[in-house]
């Protein structure tokens, strides 16, 4: 047991080693977020009321860049795990072009349709809230190619494994975020009062700075990430790879926050009214700070498994996600204890005028979704791990099962059927996020992400296609994966065949008629056979 228990510790430090930055990557930017609200909380309960029916909609627009971000990442990981230098920039080139043309398509829909959907949520809210939530979200939506920029540029470090460069530039970004913040909102000195409207406003230009660090970055060859030349022609075969994995995961946290949509709409249709979508925001922002440590770890089991299957090592992989899993399980046991027995006073934290309804519909979301963070636990690195693979599809559909068929169903006829109130919209979201990570649970458990991240491979789609199953098998096992076991060793595939590189040697195969031929890599294994 304690030799099992040694072999664990480089995976658990691997994975502590690239989550603990992330962690506090995810802590500054949800920080900021708090930071936002609690100086918005100064302006009074309306203008948090508006920033948090705002919040919903900057985020179900915002979830759009995954579509991007997802991709890249588990793309980035697996050129990192074949050592492919000039595939990693070509990735991030491609994904550069492919987050402004996002950010731009997000930030009209923000501008045409921030107005409606607020006017939809805001069922009970006075007009004067709706007016405050759209002037927000106009300014913020402006600025929407810088956001998909950052979020992009972090994913494509994190995904290659940088996840400490990352971390100081979102502390760059935050620093500005809450000095210019606190500048545009009240008006110190020389510069205009514009109250909520200057959180947005201090918000662009913050992530302005932070995109243009990042590109300089790149291209000072500093990175893990380097960049050369200025081509930046669309690929349409690489934005159909990285979007063929990103669309599903994009889609996924379109139906999580689609979900609040209707969750705020149930909401305001109970008697806390606006006050409940308050208290909702409050809960949801103490919520992303208890649950950072599980998002770090998201992040590494994508990177890590990316990784592994890069170079095609398995069971490394299979190991690495469980451990994963089960660290991040102990992780929320630890942290949700005190969240919910000390709910009022971090509520109060948010809400400093301890308004009613505000304070009780808030420590009663997270005592009652408390409960179930170890479920959210598990699906959220299931989730990131399955992403590793490629294996995004089917963890969408899990989303939507347990957002759309759960939470939102459960929620509406507890709160507006049988009189439970706000507290059965709590409980909808619990028993929604149990269903979700048994179903990826067991998606991971059963293992069909390798031959998804297999066929997703240029290897597989060029070459091992063609040959029957015994002998992809045979390459799989034989060649490629105790050649690439080794550190210094880097996978070229072309047209004709495949090349293990190192500083030492040079090992070809290449495919024909149905078979392969090249070199036995004997002094990588005991045994091989020659096709």
């Amino acid at each position: 047991m304690l030799l099992r228990s040694r072999q664990f510790l480089p995976i658990i430090n691997d994975v502590w080693r690239l989550a603990l930055p992330v962690i506090f990557t995810n802590l500054l930017q949800t920080l900021v977020n708090v930071i936002d609200i609690f100086m918005v909380g100064r302006l009074g309960p309306l203008e948090v009321a508006a920033i948090g029916m705002g919040q919903v909609i900057r985020m179900l627009v915002l979830v759009g860049v995954l579509s991007v971000t997802a991709g890249t990442m588990s793309l980035a990981a697996q050129a990192k795990g074949r050592r492919d230098a000039e595939g990693l920039s070509f990735v991030s080139r491609q994904t550069l072009i492919l987050a402004l043309f996002f950010g731009i398509a997000l930030s009209l829909f923000g501008l045409l349709f921030a107005e409606p959907i607020l006017t939809f949520l805001g069922s009970g809210s006075s007009d004067e809230v709706i007016r405050h939530g759209v002037s927000y979200l106009h300014i913020y939506f402006l600025g929407g190619i810088f956001l998909t920029l950052n979020f992009s540029i972090n994913a494509l470090m994190q995904g290659a494994g940088d996840t400490v460069t990352p971390l100081i530039l979102v502390g760059i970004i935050n620093s500005f975020n809450v000095l210019l913040n606190y500048i545009f909102m009240f008006g110190p000195g020389p510069f205009p009062e514009l109250g909520l409207d200057g959180a947005a406003l201090g918000t662009v230009v913050s992530r302005g700075i932070g995109a243009l660090l990042g590109i300089i970055l790149f291209y000072s060859g500093r990175n893990v990430i380097k960049l050369k030349g200025f081509d930046y022609r669309p690929n349409f075969a690489m934005f159909k790879d990285i979007l063929g994995i990103g669309v599903p995961s994009g889609l996924q946290g379109i139906v999580r926050n689609m979900t609040q949509v209707f969750v705020v709409r149930i909401v305001t249709s109970t008697s806390a009214g606006a006050f409940g979508a308050a208290a909702l925001a409050i809960g949801s922002q103490i919520e992303s700070l208890a649950t950072m440590p599980v998002l770090g770890i998201n992040v590494a089991a994508t990177a890590l498994i990316g990784s592994s299957l890069g170079a095609w090592q398995t069971k490394e992989a299979q190991l690495r996600g469980n451990i994963a899993i089960l660290f991040s399980v102990f992780l929320m046991l630890i942290l949700s204890l005190p969240l919910m027995l000390f709910a009022p006073q971090l509520v109060l934290l948010f809400e400093p005028t301890a308004e009613a309804t505000i304070l009780s519909a808030g420590s009663s979301y997270l005592r009652i979704n408390g409960l179930s963070y170890m479920f959210v636990a598990i699906a959220m690195v299931s989730n990131g791990a399955l992403r590793g693979a490629g294996d995004t599809l089917r963890s969408m559909f899990f989303t939507m099962i347990g957002r759309w068929f759960v939470s939102v169903p459960v929620a509406y006829i507890l709160a507006l059927k049988m009189g439970y109130g706000i507290n059965g919209v709590w409980i909808g979201l619990a028993l929604g996020n149990l269903v979700q990570a048994i179903l990826l649970l067991n998606r991971w458990l059963q293992k069909p992400w390798i031959n998804v991240a297999l066929k997703k491979s240029m290897l597989y789609r060029k070459h091992l296609a063609n040959l029957p199953e015994n002998l992809q098998e045979q390459f799989l096992e034989e060649i490629r994966a105790p050649i690439m076991r080794q550190k210094n060793m880097a996978e070229f595939v072309d047209e004709e065949g495949v090349s293990y590189q190192s500083d030492l040697e040079t090992l070809r195969y290449t495919f024909q008629n149905g078979g392969f031929e090249g070199p036995n890599p004997l002094h990588f294994q005991t045994s091989t056979s020659q096709a």
